[in-house]
This record gives C-alpha cells, structure tokens and sequence, in this order.
C-alpha cells in the first residue's frame, strides 16, 4: 500500500470515527407513568421500576455522550446532553406527582 493510500484511508478513518461514535450513544423513549388518580398498586410498582430503569440508562447514556467529546463541547453535545437530562427531571417530576396522587386515594 502506498504512503498517500494509506494516510488516504487514515485520514477518512479519523473523519468517520467521530461519527459512528456518535452513533452509539443511544437513549430510549421514557416510559409511561400511570394515572396516579385510578392506577393499580401493579401499575405504581412496574411504573416506578421503569422509571429507576430509565434514569439509570439515561445516566449511561450521558456518561457516553461525556466519553464520546472526550472533554470537546460541541453544540450538538449541549443540546443532547440538556435534553436527556431535561427528559430525565420531567419523568422524575411527573412520577412523583402522580405517586402522590395514587397515595392521596387513602
């Protein structure tokens, strides 16, 4: 293989890299929180589950998203980590309201 072949292919590796590093940072979509109001203790239980299950695959996925700039703030990373951490505060804070609510029935 030739020197400018291989710093070709080098060169394009390094460029692709970032990319499909970026690839595997993924995060699924939150999980349903029951109506605390008419919810079964069943539903309150597998929702609060879900909702440790999602916080914690949301912590991985920005501890990967923070691995992946390694130390390089990027917009892009701005915006994705602000959204996933906004995503995680929302479902936190709708899960309580409704665990009150699914409490409050007495």
């Amino acid at each position: 293989m030739t020197t400018t072949l291989r710093t070709a292919l080098l060169a394009a590796a390094l460029f692709i890299a970032p990319a499909t590093a970026m690839a595997e940072c993924t995060l699924s979509s939150a999980p349903q929180i029951p109506d605390g109001a008419s919810a079964t203790d069943a539903e309150m239980v597998a929702a609060q589950q879900a909702v440790k299950s999602y916080l914690t695959e949301t912590q991985e996925f920005l501890g990967c998203l923070e691995a992946e700039s390694r130390g390089r703030t990027t917009s892009d990373f701005t915006k994705r980590y602000n959204e996933a951490s906004e995503r995680m505060e929302k479902l936190a804070a709708d899960f309580n309201k409704q665990l009150r609510a699914f409490k409050s029935r007495g």
